[in-house]
């Protein structure tokens, strides 16, 4: 399957056309899939529970200065701040989330805790070995150079520092046709050249000195909340289609309804799979 080159600007687009549908459809900071379990059986439940299972991941404490890359509206960074007690820096290439997770800070507290800046992950607006510990959570899919990107966490994290990504992998190689028209539909709709094999994305954390690197699988976790996006899109994107002839949305609004249909469908069939990469760097 060929890979299809986003620019910044495309991506930055992306957010902003669907920013309505994340606003009214997804009602919280958070711009990821939800974590449900048996005490988070809900979708707001499922989102809170998602920022704590990534801090518990990460070990974050009131000791660490964390950044996080692609930090959308700040649901998960605020988050660490106001329960973790840590200080917490946050990237994103689009203005309006950096406004949107300023305010969001606000609101919960920790203005003075955070700090949020227009940055791109590809290169990193900080110096060496500032932090100790990195986050990426559904972002670096966004990245046609992940390989640069990964470079990037490893020069900003102090030595001992830890790192997260969270993201969609790839899993096997071989697909069949309708197999990979379906992928193409949601990295189409999703602004995202293509996910990473989970092999190469290990192999290029070990080559960069990383150590205990491991996957998690989170299809247990967040099966349920691709599945609510499924259901949202059989019943939004007619609606949105006909707001797009009427000229009241865009067409990537459009897209990202139907996008909605085919995730959890990639999921299900394990043609993609949803999970974190963690990993440190020796003392």
């Amino acid at each position: 399957m060929q890979t299809k080159r986003f620019e910044t600007d495309e991506i930055v687009d992306f957010y902003n056309e669907t920013a309505w549908e994340y606003l009214v459809f997804w009602s919280t900071a958070n711009l990821h899939y939800g974590f449900y379990d048996d005490e988070s059986t809900t979708h707001r439940e499922a989102m809170a529970n998602s920022n704590r299972v990534y801090a518990d991941t990460l070990e974050v404490d009131e000791t660490d200065t964390v950044l996080d890359i692609g930090t959308g509206r700040g649901g998960f960074p605020t988050h660490v701040a106001a329960e973790r007690g840590a200080d917490v820096h946050g990237i994103d290439i689009d203005p309006l989330h950096v406004s949107e997770a300023r305010a969001n800070a606000c609101e919960r507290g920790v203005s003075e805790s955070t700090e949020f800046s227009v940055g791109d992950y590809h290169d990193i607006p900080y110096p060496d070995d500032t932090f100790d510990a990195v986050s990426g959570i559904e972002t670096v899919c966004h990245s046609e150079r992940k390989e640069r990107v990964l470079a990037e966490i490893r020069r900003v994290l102090a030595p001992g520092g830890r790192l997260m990504i969270s993201d969609g992998f790839r899993s096997r190689t071989a697909l069949t046709d309708p197999e990979a028209e379906k992928l193409r539909t949601v990295l189409d709709g999703w602004a995202v050249p293509d996910f990473a094999h989970i092999s190469e994305f290990r192999e290029a954390l070990e080559e960069l000195g990383f150590a205990d690197v491991t996957f998690d699988d989170h299809y247990e976790q967040i099966i349920p909340s691709s599945r609510r996006q499924w259901v949202l899109s059989l019943a939004v994107t007619p609606l949105l289609r006909i707001a797009a002839v009427l000229g009241l949305k865009s067409e990537s609004s459009v897209e990202q309804g139907v996008t909605l249909y085919h995730q959890y469908e990639i999921i299900e069939r394990g043609i993609a799979v949803h999970g974190d990469f963690t990993a440190e760097l020796p003392e």
